[in-house]
Order: structure tokens, then sequence, then C-alpha cells
């Protein structure tokens, strides 16, 4: 493949925007010579500060996905590795943080995961937990899970691996998505379309509109009417397409 574009982002929901919390999922991507890959990652709900584990997940995963893809490795046989990587770098911090370890971890570092790899001939997703993904128009939710509590990559460091779900597909679907939990609840299509892709923060804008609610004044009744937001929980998307 010559051409390879790539767009990620991620934005805070009504919900948290009203409590004025701040957003739990992040999205990254990387493009390099005839390879890219995209990440998202939503924060454990429960978690202090999980929005931490997310934002650091979502780069550690996306860089360990793009020192393998530059070294040569197939997208659907690298995962295995990328996870042995992040696991480590993360149970390092985990361990210089004060504290108990566990409550450490849960307090920060449990975070969900959906990834997308493509080079050569092949495009590969790798998840754990909830979100969604789609290889070309074919879209691929995870979730829900039992009581809303899906498997997070930080259940590796408390001794309890959550099994990964793998797929891989040919490069001719011309694209992958990858989703979390709240924007897999949007007419996907619709937000990664060419022309929101096409502007280099296309996608973050179109995702923030969604995530404000409308007002109009209705002038007959003397009243203010409100609309909800469409995207009330965080949303994280990342999108890759590529060309011969």
């Amino acid at each position: 493949m010559n051409t390879i574009s790539a767009a990620s982002a991620a934005v805070t929901g009504a919900r948290h925007l009203k409590l004025a919390r701040n957003g739990q999922d992040a999205a990254a991507s990387w493009v390099g010579e005839g390879a890219g890959a995209v990440v998202v990652c939503d924060g454990c709900g429960s978690g202090a500060s999980s929005e931490v584990g997310a934002r650091l997940g979502a780069q550690l995963v996306i860089g360990a996905i793009a020192a393998r893809l530059t070294r040569g490795e197939r997208p659907g046989e690298l995962w295995d590795g990328v996870r042995a990587e992040v696991v480590a770098v993360l149970g390092r911090l985990a361990d210089a943080l004060p504290g108990d370890r566990a409550a450490a971890i849960h307090g920060h570092l449990l975070f969900t995961v959906v990834a997308a790899a493509v080079a050569g001939d092949q495009v590969g997703v790798w998840a754990i937990g909830d979100g969604a993904y789609a290889l070309g128009d074919r879209v691929q939710v995870l979730g829900p899970f039992a009581d809303n509590q899906p498997p997070y990559l930080g259940y590796d460091l408390l001794g309890a691996p959550e099994r990964a779900h793998v797929a891989a597909g040919d490069a001719r679907v011309g694209s992958v998505m990858v989703a979390t939990d709240g924007a897999a609840e949007l007419d996907l299509a619709g937000v990664t379309d060419d022309r929101t892709l096409a502007h280099p923060d296309g996608l973050r804008r179109r995702l923030a509109v969604l995530a404000r609610g409308g007002e109009r004044i209705d002038w007959d009744a003397r009243r203010i009417v409100r609309t909800p937001a469409a995207l009330q929980d965080d949303a994280a998307i990342a999108v890759l397409r590529w060309w011969p």
C-alpha cells in the first residue's frame, strides 16, 4: 500500500461535562512506511483516576505496535508481544506509586483496549474489554459484559489476566476503525465520513458537537427548549484508511 491516513480523537461526554469530571477515554494513531496502527482506551468508571491509565495505555500500546510493525512483524502476530511489553511498563509504574499496589492499580491503571494495525496484505485487531471495531463496513460490537464489568488489561497485574479478542482480515477491506463503548452507540459511518476525516481536527470537532446539547427559544410558549446531547458517555474513535 502506498498511502495510509489516520485520525483519532477522544472527547468528554455530556454526563461527565455536567458533573465537571475528566473524560476517561483516550485515542492514538501512528502511520509509518507501509504500515499504520490505531488504539482507543476507556478507563474504569469506578477508578478514582482511571483517565490516567487510559491515556498512558493508549500511548504505550501505540508505541509497542509501531515498534513491532517497523521491525516487520505482521499485524496478526504481534499482540502477545505488545501485551507483555505494556503490562511490564504498567507494572513498574504501579510499583513506583505510593501505598498499596492493588489500590494503585484499581485507582489509576484499569482500562479497556481496542487496537488495530495494518501492514502488507493483512489487518489485525486486538481488544480487551468492550467497545467496537469495523473492518471495512463490517462492524463488530464487543460487550456489554455482565454487571457492566468489562475485562481490563490491568488485571494482568493482579494475577487474573483476561482473554483477549483477536481478529484478522485481508487488507483489501481498505479501512479499520476502533471505538470505545460510548462511541459504539453512534452512527459510526456518519461520524467517520470523508468530510470529517479530511481535516486534521475534524473527527474531534464532530465528536465535540455530539457531546453538546442544543437549545432554542420557543417564543410562542415563552420557554427554552433543550435537546439532550447525542453523546452522553465519553467517546474515543480512531480510524485507518489506505489505498493501493
